[in-house]
């Protein structure tokens, strides 16, 4: 039920923690209490936003999600909402932990005057998509460069191929590896996402030191096994 004058929906486009740990990793596996732990925390920042922003809020993870890859997943996510009488989408996913309510507000905000609103990633991708109803070309939609670098060319090509003008929001970084983790880390040593980061790093080294404090040891206690002259005959 559409339950905002406007009719602008949140699309909340993210996979449940357990996909993104497998997807993602971002701790290279070593550590899955530590991809657990900084999943966790980007979601329940996701749902924050997602519970404050005014608007119809709709999660849309793997169980939602229909299609055979992301271009279909993410085309389709839009069309039903606007099937279902949403006049503007405007989506978000787990990834940006700089993203904030007073960001996300300007985007529905911008969209009662633009047809498309943008939030421009460092990888060049984006964090937030808007776009309105009237200039949703399906096809055109799903052809575009997902998930690779010249994803934001491709959607100002697609705005100007529908004649339209294209609000750009501020750029933000986002998180899909263990280096744009570091990266924001050493941006934003303040933020939570870096004191977290911090702490799984410790925990991480205080294993290693434990591994190799046991390790240690009884390799030199038994590396003179096999290691004798032989005997003198």
């Amino acid at each position: 039920m559409i339950t905002n004058q406007k009719k602008t929906a949140l699309l909340v486009f993210s996979l449940s923690r357990e996909k993104e740990i497998e997807r993602k990793a971002i701790f290279h596996g070593h550590h899955k209490k530590g991809n657990r732990v900084l999943f966790h925390l980007l979601i329940e920042q996701t749902k924050k936003l997602a519970h404050h922003c005014g608007i119809d809020a709709i999660w849309m993870d793997e169980h939602q999600q229909t299609g055979p890859d992301f271009a279909s997943r993410f085309t389709n996510a839009y069309q039903r909402l606007f099937d279902e009488g949403y006049e503007n989408v405007v989506s978000i996913g787990n990834d940006c932990p700089d993203l904030t309510i007073e960001l996300l507000t300007d985007a529905v905000a911008s969209l009662r005057n633009n047809s498309m609103v943008l939030g421009p990633s460092s990888d060049g991708g984006v964090y937030l998509l808007g776009i309105n109803r009237a200039v949703f070309d399906k096809d055109s939609f799903h052809r575009l460069p997902w998930q690779i670098e010249t994803l934001q060319q491709g959607l100002e090509t697609y705005g100007q191929t529908q004649d339209i003008e294209v609000e750009w929001l501020q750029e933000l970084r986002d998180i899909d590896s263990f280096k744009d983790l570091r990266e924001y880390v050493q941006t934003g040593p303040s933020t939570v996402v870096a004191r977290l980061f911090r702490a799984i790093m410790e925990s991480m080294r205080i294993i290693v030191f434990s591994i190799f404090k046991d390790v240690i040891p009884s390799f030199f206690k038994y590396s003179h096994i096999g290691l004798r002259a032989p005997p003198i005959v």
